[in-house]
């Protein structure tokens, strides 16, 4: 059951004071990322600046993983990466996040047998599922601590021949030179893109674990 949100849907001076309840106070991941994607702040996700970088994620699942893969994806938000990737080109996918609002509209715009998603926190999440494909896509600051869980946590959940597939923001805030240092320690590099739109860059990463 999701956790109850005020909003702030009344006029005068206490709408204002339920926003800022829910966007400084209210502080669980959990409400936090339910109250952003009820005020549709991560709609802009199915624009064209966002188009590239789904579709280098996309075009890398499709041409590394031919063969009807089992792909996880941590952040998978609404499901869009599912719908860009494409019933087509997987076996199974199952979608993580950590917003049950998020998820239950992925249910119900992509969910299938063969696209399911979970509200889960994915500091949290245990299967023994195997993969082909683990997809973090503008997920992974929020994996702490970030390469102690993805060598502990994640691959493990690989098949053999399983990949990771990340991508980072470029921003000045986003730190991801030190965190792309972080995460080589403990995996190969397969192969590398950077995308740039008018909006934003992002480095994505395809990467197994230096035990594999």
């Amino acid at each position: 059951m999701s956790e109850s949100v005020p909003t702030a849907k009344s006029q005068g001076p206490l709408a204002g004071i339920s926003s800022f309840f829910n966007r400084k106070i209210l502080r669980t991941d959990r409400s936090r990322w339910n109250y952003q994607y009820e005020k549709g702040l991560w709609d802009g996700l199915e624009n064209l600046d966002e188009l590239a970088r789904f579709s280098v994620l996309a075009g890398y699942v499709q041409f590394l993983k031919p063969n009807n893969p089992a792909i996880l994806e941590i952040g998978c938000g609404e499901g869009i990466m599912a719908q860009r990737i494409g019933r087509q080109h997987y076996g199974s996918y199952l979608g993580t996040d950590v917003a049950d609002t998020a998820i239950e509209r992925a249910r119900q715009r992509f969910g299938d047998e063969q696209t399911q998603f979970e509200a889960v926190d994915m500091n949290n999440l245990r299967t023994e599922q195997k993969f082909d494909v683990i997809i973090f896509n503008e997920a992974i600051y929020y994996l702490e601590p970030m390469v102690d869980k993805l060598v502990t946590q994640y691959a493990p959940m690989l098949k053999p021949d399983g990949l990771l597939i990340i991508s980072m923001n470029t921003g000045r805030h986003a730190n991801s030179e030190a965190r792309w240092k972080e995460i080589e320690a403990g995996f190969a590099t397969v192969d590398s893109t950077f995308v740039k739109t008018d909006k934003n860059g992002w480095d994505v990463k395809v990467l197994r674990p230096l035990t594999a």
